[in-house]
């Protein structure tokens, strides 16, 4: 699994919730996906959220429920929650690349 893009983000006062987008999900997600979208899958709707605690710099992966941190958007625009736990080498390449972002943002200031 690979980071596209952030998609979106969330800015609250202690914290920053970045919507991710990713690519090479495992094969049985491409087909729950496809189960639930039908003939309107698109590869393109997977991704994982990711929290940054302001105070302390710490990023974390949000779960929607134990244990399930990759989400599909269907055609619908709902997001289904899948079976997943990224694992810390996955995160850290992630975090990496929202790090440089940061980076990058703060430098055009």
């Amino acid at each position: 699994m690979t980071f596209k893009r952030v998609e979106d983000f969330d800015e609250l006062d202690t914290e920053s919730i970045y919507w991710v987008a990713v690519s090479g999900v495992p094969k049985r997600f491409v087909h729950e996906a496809e189960r639930i979208d039908g003939s309107n899958y698109s590869g393109e709707c997977f991704g994982v959220c990711i929290q940054h605690d302001k105070k302390t710099g710490e990023f974390a992966v949000i779960e929607d429920t134990p244990g399930h941190s990759l989400y599909y958007v269907d055609n619908l625009g709902y997001r289904h929650w899948l079976g997943y736990r990224l694992s810390g080498q996955k995160l850290e390449k992630i975090i990496g690349r929202i790090r440089m972002l940061i980076g990058e943002e703060c430098g055009e200031k």
